[in-house]
């Protein structure tokens, strides 16, 4: 048997992907769920969790900036594409996660998981193919339009390059007033809302070129969902757990070890 299911955590550095992992299976294992968390980040110099896979067991930054002469920022591209090379090895380590939700923390660079070549190919192959995509935008930075606009271009870009289900979160909402976030809950459900919002924010010199982006949300369905969450808070994780069950499991829930105890 293998894996029930995966969930990459993605996003820009700051928005506590980390931190969501942590709490997240936590909270699958305080419903009955087996869970673990892999660390896909060898840059990480401290993660807020017992990884079930660290790939800083694998990948040495310190040995790659040594060995290739680079800075930090150059090690971390190298050490992105590493992570291919030892595949099998994580891939082995995987199998004893059977029957796992298994969550994945990338590298805090978002640029660096989602825009490396790499990338698609290290999700299809150590999630054979059972993979959901949740990208955390900062709710402080989105509680302004352009702010808000920005991370969602952001998560389209991500999108674009995976085939796999995709969430759009904004992480530490317990930071945010109610005004805020219904503000926030308007500009998704109306891109209209969001478009006069902006305008009223910025310069209308840009309104035809963010006018074009703010329709592309429309047609192509960018307008989607939207799920609040709160990680220190452990808010609106039923509501991620019930998107990957319908996806994995078909909306039942999973028996597990920790459930059949």
């Amino acid at each position: 048997m293998k894996m029930i299911g995966s969930l990459f955590v993605t996003g820009p550095a700051g928005t506590g992907k980390s931190t969501f992992c942590a709490s997240f299976k936590d909270w699958l294992q305080e419903q009955g769920f087996d869970a673990g968390v892999v660390n896909l980040d060898p840059g990480a110099e401290m993660i807020p969790y017992e990884a079930e896979i660290d790939i800083r067991d694998y990948i040495s930054i310190t040995e790659i900036m040594e060995q290739y002469s680079l800075g930090p920022n150059g090690a971390q591209v190298v050490a992105a594409d590493l992570i291919l090379e030892r595949l099998d090895e994580i891939k082995e380590s995987l199998e004893e996660l059977q029957d796992y939700y298994v969550i994945f923390d990338t590298p805090g660079q978002v640029e660096l998981f989602s825009f490396r070549p790499g990338s698609k190919i290290l999700v299809d192959q150590i999630s054979d193919g059972r993979a959901m995509l949740i990208f955390l935008a900062d709710a402080v930075l989105a509680k302004s339009p352009s702010g808000y606009i920005s991370q969602k271009m952001l998560y389209g870009s991500v999108m674009a390059r995976f085939f796999y289900p995709m969430l759009f979160a904004i992480n530490k909402i317990d930071l945010l007033d109610d005004d805020a976030l219904e503000s926030i809950r308007k500009w998704e459900s109306d891109p209209e809302i969001l478009e006069d919002a902006f305008l009223r924010e910025s310069n209308r010199i840009l309104k035809d070129y963010y006018y074009a982006i703010l329709k592309a949300f429309r047609e192509i369905s960018l307008s989607t969902r939207l799920y609040n969450l709160s990680a220190r808070e452990m808010y609106g994780f039923e509501d991620v757990y019930a998107q990957m069950s319908l996806f994995f499991t078909g909306g039942e829930d999973t028996d597990t070890l920790y459930r059949d105890d």
